[in-house]
């Protein structure tokens, strides 16, 4: 059985946009963890939810398979994907190498008003960390920080695989923010890497990059790895 918080009351003008609607709305609950890893998503109860028929629920369901955020099994139709922790960090390290280079790109090509957005992004992650609010929570604020690095790259389909790959992940590399004094960690390291774009050290903030993401991807794996286990033992 679906969430009833899944359907919301929506205008849809077509399959076009019935799709797009369904797609968003299955895409943050995927997110949210409100539809968790295994999740049966059956075509009928979905389009009884939306109001709509089996074909534009079929396009969103296609399209999230592409994203890799659904999956589709033989005799059982369509569920939520689910990693490992083999899965997440192995995605984990083809991102470290994507934003690395994205980091490195970014810095050599900074310009003043790069940088300042930069900043604008950082001191909107620090407030809203501090200060948490529900509309724009931490892990959005997260990624519009090193998203501003890497718009000076200036490389959109670089940024591209860099959106796909934290779609996938993103369930999952939630896992590190939990643990006590992760935050600080966390907030020292962006401060790191902002300095080195503000010293223009391509280098330095590809390298303090990648160490980022490998770090929090370890962590967020153990995390899982632990959950898992208490889950199964219960």
């Amino acid at each position: 059985m679906l969430p009833a918080s899944l359907f919301h009351q929506t205008e849809f003008a077509g399959h076009g946009k019935a799709s797009e609607t369904i797609c968003d709305a299955l895409r943050k609950a995927i997110l949210a963890d409100s539809l968790r890893a295994g999740q049966a998503l059956p075509q009928s109860e979905l389009a009884a939810g939306f109001g709509v028929s089996i074909i534009p629920v079929r396009e969103a369901l296609k399209h999230l398979e592409a994203e890799g955020l659904v999956t589709f099994q033989p005799n059982r139709g369509a569920m939520v994907m689910g990693l490992d922790a083999a899965d997440i960090l192995e995605y984990s390290q083809i991102r470290a190498l994507l934003e690395e280079q994205a980091a490195r790109d970014a810095v050599a090509n900074l310009t003043r008003v790069d940088l300042a957005h930069i900043e604008d992004a950082y001191e909107a992650f620090v407030e809203g960390t501090r200060n948490p609010d529900t509309t724009r929570p931490s892990g959005a604020l997260n990624r519009a920080f090193h998203n501003a690095i890497y718009a000076a790259a200036r490389k959109p389909r670089l940024l591209e695989m860099i959106d796909d790959l934290h779609n996938r992940l993103d369930r999952y590399i939630r896992g590190h923010l939990v643990l006590d004094g992760r935050k600080t960690v966390t907030d020292a390291e962006h401060l790191a890497i902002l300095e080195a774009c503000r010293a223009r050290d391509a280098d330095l903030a590809a390298r303090l990059t990648r160490e980022h993401i490998l770090e929090a991807a370890h962590i967020s794996a153990d995390v899982f790895r632990k959950k898992n286990s208490l889950d199964q033992a219960s």
